[in-house]
């Protein structure tokens, strides 16, 4: 019983270490958060979520050969730089201003999260890194039942990660009218500063 919630906290702890730090994701739940209700933008948390563990299943049954393709790979570096680079100017140039999404539209939320971790590929690319680790550490789920487990912390770490950032954004932003007016300012220029990091980090 130990050895099963031993994976069920490695998935976690492994997805919150790559979880934590702004992404694409992470923003635009923030945004969506502030403009609508932390609620709807649980939507694109769990359309996140669902990539999230489809890219640790992909590390821990394909790593080596995903690690090959893509790590190395230029066209993988500038399309990283190019996505986080443009997200920022959209997010730049969106007016900021509540939007209302009707409830039938809550699928759309859903995918959009699903597509941004999507394009997301250095979440892909955290996620060859840390099995890479636990691999060398001897510590890889290799029965049915501890990859059940090991992407069940996965997928709950993300949503509670998610959530946190939404709730906080909402509560900072509730007590500062200022910040408030200047969300897609702030988020955009925080996207073009990692497009940028990415930029100077891969050598492109």
């Amino acid at each position: 019983m130990q050895d099963l919630l031993l994976y069920l906290l490695l998935g976690a702890v492994t997805c919150t270490i790559g979880a934590v730090p702004l992404g694409l994701v992470n923003l635009s739940v923030v945004d969506e958060a502030v403009n609508t209700t932390v609620r709807k933008s649980m939507a694109i948390a769990f359309g996140a979520a669902f990539i999230e563990i489809l890219f640790a299943l992909a590390a821990l049954f394909a790593g080596a050969a995903l690690d090959n393709t893509l790590s190395g790979s230029l066209v993988v570096k500038g399309f990283v730089f190019a996505i986080l680079l443009l997200a920022g100017l959209w997010f730049l140039l969106k007016k900021n201003k509540p939007i209302q999404i009707k409830n039938g539209l809550q699928s759309y939320a859903f995918v959009k999260g699903a597509f941004l971790n999507l394009i997301s590929i250095q979440v892909l690319l955290f996620w060859m890194i840390a099995i890479t680790i636990l691999s060398v550490r001897n510590i890889l789920p290799d029965s049915k039942g501890q990859v059940i487990l090991f992407i069940s912390g996965v997928w709950l770490a993300k949503i509670m990660v998610l959530r946190a950032y939404a709730i906080l954004a909402k509560r900072v932003l509730a007590k500062s009218k200022t910040i408030s007016k200047q969300i897609n300012l702030i988020i955009g220029i925080i996207l073009i500063l990692a497009a940028i990091f990415q930029l100077l980090r891969f050598g492109v």
